[in-house]
């Protein structure tokens, strides 16, 4: 089994007072054994739920979704550094649901394109690689399943234990007013997402709930052992939201947020202001690492701190500061 697995570059572990480092950076990922090819092209795919067709021709696959929603099952879904995926979907707010079954972990390494909203799920992990070029109206990458019934309403239910992470090392970009969710226990970010007026949402945890009513929301409703966030690369969302948010599963495990990168969500000339949440566990003691970068003038951060939060440069329209003083050093 071949499962792609980020690391934090500190950790601190509670257990008996000890300390512990992980050995590599986040954007560092160990293949847990030695799977097949490593990138053949989506592959053993089956509509399971709507309308849509699979063609490939070369280098290429399309799905051709003709229902609002559609749902897919795939033996693997790789993309090579050459290839294409394309969805073509009935409208923007189209929703294609990609249950990925393989073994190991998912590598998109080419383009993935789609007009509407693609969901990819594989509880081994996935890996936009660094010549990955996805282009989206919405997007996302999750290694908790999500619940089928809770797609019928706005409030998309992931939850599960995949033992790989959610690395991008690429270009992602959503649609103007789209969205990127990335779903995992443990997520890094070392390339760029964005999305133009819309919402960057990173959620680590084993139970998650992706809320379209109206703005878009994300929330850990359940934690999981050792969450991780790492942001070493670039998020923007200009007139929108970047929302980071992590839960551990329980006193005894870790709860890590890390930006060393740059996440932005300025204001826009048309007057959208931007946003950015980093929320973690409300733990008493949390604490925040005092190495901050803010460049922007004005600035509109919220800051509900989780056990560690390390902060680099962060630019956004306001700052709010009351959650700041609220904040803690944790005990040692």
């Amino acid at each position: 089994m071949n499962a792609w697995v980020a690391v934090a570059e500190t950790s601190r572990g509670r257990g008996k007072g000890a300390r512990r480092k992980l050995a590599a950076a986040a954007a560092a990922m160990a293949a847990l054994a030695l799977g097949g090819p490593a990138c053949a092209g989506p592959a053993g795919g089956q509509v399971v739920a709507g309308t849509a067709t699979i063609s490939q021709s070369g280098t290429t696959t399309t799905i051709q979704q003709t229902s609002q929603q559609a749902t897919l099952n795939w033996a693997s879904f790789n993309v090579g550094s050459k290839e294409t995926v394309n969805f073509v979907q009935p409208s923007a707010s189209a929703l294609a649901v990609n249950r990925i079954l393989d073994h190991n972990g998912s590598q998109i390494l080419g383009r993935l394109n789609a007009n509407g909203q693609v969901y990819l799920i594989n509880p081994n992990g996935i890996l936009f690689g660094r010549t990955a070029q996805v282009n989206v109206g919405a997007l996302v990458a999750s290694t908790l399943d999500v619940d089928n019934a809770s797609l019928g309403g706005n409030k998309h239910v992931f939850s599960g234990n995949g033992a790989g992470s959610v690395v991008n090392e690429g270009a992602i970009r959503a649609a103007d007013g789209g969205y990127v969710a990335l779903i995992s226990a443990k997520i890094s970010n070392s390339g760029t997402i964005a999305a133009h007026a819309g919402n960057v949402l990173l959620g680590a945890g084993s139970e998650v709930t992706l809320d379209l009513g109206g703005p878009v929301r994300l929330q850990v409703t359940q934690g999981a052992i050792d969450t991780l966030i790492e942001n070493g690369g670039a998020i923007r969302a200009d007139g929108g939201q970047v929302y980071l948010t992590a839960k551990a599963a329980g006193q005894l495990a870790s709860s890590v947020i890390n930006n060393t990168g740059v996440i932005e969500a300025h204001t826009l000339a048309t007057g959208e202001k931007g946003q950015i949440v980093l929320l973690g566990d409300m733990h008493k003691g949390a604490s925040m690492s005092p190495a901050c970068s803010m460049p922007a003038r004005r600035k509109a951060v919220t800051a509900a701190l989780s056990r560690r939060v390390r902060t680099g440069s962060i630019s956004a329209p306001r700052v709010s500061p009351r959650p700041l003083r609220a904040a803690r050093r944790a005990p040692g």
